[in-house]
């Protein structure tokens, strides 16, 4: 009798992803997504030890595995520094080999017993810090695909950086009287003030220097490799960007965000505690519609207290209702990858003599409040996460990019999108009081069908289209999904 074949393995894809809140959670949302959109197939996650731990406290042992409610599995990899890269503790200059080290044998390890448990990984997922990724995948004969979780204009930027323009890039960026313009192929005009600051790096001593190092790594696997990349944005907002490195797939599959109150249950496992979650809420729904300035600069970025002066004199100028989160330490601190953000101490704290007007928080479901009526502006660092959250919700953004690829973000929101107001910076980086006050109101300003609200909101329908069945990049994902059922099925014949 003939031997009857064993069915071909499910597709699994393995997303692996550096301990970083803005990098885990747009990748958990594109997990689940894309388990939806290939019911067939698993999906396992795994970011560092050190982040999984604060993701999962109550798991018995730092290493152990969890499965959420969408049914992605969670195991964790090593990096290297397993209670977290502390800068001051740690060498800089030992991080790149001493996280591809401990990230291969880790990974490698992980792959392995996934087979011995008859479910083989048949696509590695790597967000871009986990630059090693891509070697793995390569000696263990894996398809892989980056995703990109910035925008497609960051991406086209880093690419020719990487491919011939590095020289007038960095020359741009660093122009002192900040006019200088440049042109890349496929891509408008951008100036100075426009391009992710790794461009402006000129320095091994540089203090970002090691954010540039990965990039090129990176960029030299992407040109040997040549795997598709997924980017967290859509056609609509980025025509130009994500066709101008023609060397390369470059998809939207984005926004990748929450859309819905079961999408935000099911993407809640974070490293933040959510102690008096409600709070936030409760106090929004005492306020009018379209009333309250939200005010939120991520988990990672620091303020002066210079700044924050500036933005509590600013906001109570406004003389409208605020709701500012304010991590604990980040004023004059320093955010390291191993910061583990605290709940609110005090949820009720306001903001000096006007208590009353403002409510400051040291943590809130974000995209609960952009999603309240009462919320009327959102005064953004641009983390392209935030920048995307405010775009599905309709909300007018404040613009006030600090590094990395937030002024590029900023220039999307301004002159691409006219859905919001770039903040000027003093010659101390900081935003004033007055200037503060002139772009809420510019923000929070009605100004009919041509005002930032109403741009605001028909951005808000054109990102519900990419992602609604049909939409360019919900047919983007199922691409990808179905081909690497295909891929799956024939590599096991």
């Amino acid at each position: 009798m003939a031997m009857e074949k064993s069915p071909p393995p499910a597709p699994h894809f393995l997303f692996v992803v550096s301990g970083i809140q803005g990098h885990i959670n747009p990748a958990r949302r594109l997990a689940a997504r894309l388990m939806a959109s290939a019911p067939a197939a698993r999906v396992t996650f795994s970011t560092a030890v050190s982040a999984h731990r604060l993701m999962f406290p109550s798991l018995p042992s730092p290493a152990g595995e969890d499965v959420d409610d969408t049914g992605v599995a969670y195991v964790p990899h090593s990096d290297g520094y397993d209670d977290g890269y502390k800068p001051g503790v740690h060498a800089r200059d030992d991080y790149m080999a001493r996280t591809r080290a401990a990230g291969t044998e880790s990974l490698s390890a992980i792959v392995a017993a996934l087979a011995a448990r008859g479910r083989p990984v048949t696509c590695i997922v790597y967000t871009f810090l986990v630059v090693w990724a891509p070697a793995v995948a390569r000696a263990l004969g894996i398809p892989s695909a980056i995703y990109w979780i910035q925008p497609a204009a960051a991406f086209a930027v880093y690419y020719h950086y990487f491919h011939g323009h590095g020289e007038a890039l960095a020359s741009c960026a660093n122009d002192p009287a900040r006019g200088a313009v440049v042109r890349l192929p496929g891509m408008p005009l951008l100036r100075s003030d426009e391009l992710p600051s790794a461009v402006s790096i000129v320095s091994p001593e540089h203090k970002h220097y090691l954010l540039l190092a990965m990039l090129r790594d990176l960029f030299e696997d992407l040109d040997e490799l040549k795997p598709r990349v997924l980017v967290n944005t859509f056609d609509a907002l980025e025509p130009d960007a994500l066709r101008a490195v023609p060397d390369l797939e470059v998809v939207a599959v984005g926004p990748v965000v929450p859309d819905g109150e079961a999408s935000l249950s099911s993407s809640s496992t974070d490293m933040f505690r959510r102690d008096d979650a409600s709070a936030c809420v409760d106090w929004l729904d005492t306020k009018p519609a379209r009333s309250v300035v939200y005010v939120s600069f991520g988990t990672l970025l620091s303020m002066s207290k210079r700044q924050e002066e500036e933005m509590r004199r600013g906001l109570e100028a406004t003389g409208r209702p605020y709701l500012w989160v304010a991590r604990q330490g980040a004023v004059d601190g320093g955010a390291t990858l191993d910061s583990a953000p605290t709940p609110a101490a005090d949820a009720g704290g306001g903001g000096g003599e006007g208590d009353a007007q403002g409510m400051v928080v040291e943590w809130c479901d974000q995209m609960k409040v952009l999603s309240h009526p009462a919320v009327g502006c959102f005064v953004t660092h641009c983390g392209w996460n935030s920048a995307l959250e405010s775009i599905t919700r309709g909300v007018p953004m404040v613009a006030v990019p600090q590094w990395t690829d937030q002024p590029t973000v900023a220039w999307l929101v301004e002159a691409r999108m006219g859905a919001g107001v770039r903040a000027r910076l003093d010659g101390e980086g900081v935003v004033e009081r007055g200037e503060l006050q002139r772009c809420v109101e510019l923000a929070m300003a009605g100004g009919g069908d041509g005002g930032v609200r109403a741009r605001a909101e028909r951005w808000r329908e054109r990102a519900a289209e990419a992602v609604a069945a049909g939409g360019s990049s919900e047919r983007n994902l199922r691409a990808f999904a179905s081909g690497a059922v295909t891929q799956a099925v024939c590599s096991s014949r």
